[in-house]
């Protein structure tokens, strides 16, 4: 008789969600401590749960992701800049591709003049660089439910936790989704946006919201690396240091 080959061992199902570890978050960002990963590992857990990122490859992603963004640490968005520095970032249509470092200014629209976005940036240089509370306040007007750039909106709800959520329709939605999800732990992140930096939990769930509200486990489960970036970042930046950490990450995983 033949003999009976044994059977080969099979990668662990993409339907079956495995447990964040502190050993696989040290593998995902290793300049954090084990105390400090310990002190997080459960909320993660918790938050992958409720909010469905729920298989080795969404849960890969997820973590390259955040290693990049945060180094799973909660922080806020800065917003002090140097006056070429904020023009670069804010000031030009079409982004910082636009922005002519060598003039200090954007490139030529089709209007033949140069094409600011902003340009309070050069007439009022001076009220903006290195405070962050004017430059947000002005750079997120009108903009993601925010009010005028009197109302303090924009430096009130600027990013801040993990995955940074900004803006104040942001704040609200994700008001209703931990609400939802949490009803013995009523908050209202509109009245304390704070509490995605202050509060550990807030941060680390704030960053599973904004995964979900954006969709990106259809992004993840395609396994399409950039497509997720662009959904995280809005461009493709750090995507090499993004895919290095990804590839660890699955292999620890077996995916």
């Amino acid at each position: 008789m033949p003999r009976r080959q044994r059977p080969r061992p099979q990668p662990e199902s993409e339907g079956t969600a495995p447990a964040v570890s502190v050993a696989l978050l040290r593998i995902a960002e290793p300049t954090n401590s084990e105390s400090y990963y310990a002190a997080i590992v459960d909320g993660l857990n918790d938050c992958a749960r409720r909010y469905g990122v729920d298989t080795p490859l969404r849960l890969a992603h997820f973590l390259a992701q955040v290693g990049h963004e945060s180094s799973f640490r909660a922080s806020e968005e800065n917003g002090s800049y140097s006056a070429t520095r904020m023009r670069q970032v804010f000031g030009c249509r079409g982004g910082q591709a636009q922005y002519d470092r060598a003039l200090d200014d954007c490139r030529l629209g089709p209007d033949g003049q140069p094409a600011r976005l902003r340009p309070k940036l050069w007439s009022a240089s001076d009220f903006y660089a290195g405070n962050a509370e004017h430059l947000l306040g002005y750079v997120y007007a009108d903009r993601l439910g925010n009010g005028s750039e009197a109302s303090g909106d924009g430096y009130r709800y600027r990013g801040r936790g993990l995955i940074q959520l900004t803006g104040k329709d942001n704040y609200a939605a994700f008001t209703r989704a931990h609400n939802t999800r949490d009803a013995s732990d009523p908050r209202d992140f509109l009245l304390d946006p704070d509490l995605l930096v202050s509060d550990l939990r807030y941060a680390i769930e704030s960053a599973f919201y904004y995964w979900d509200a954006r969709n990106i486990n259809a992004l993840a489960d395609a396994d399409d690396l950039e497509a997720v970036t662009r959904a995280v970042n809005g461009g493709l930046n750090g995507l090499s240091d993004r895919s290095a950490r990804l590839a660890r990450i699955r292999k620890a995983l077996g995916t």
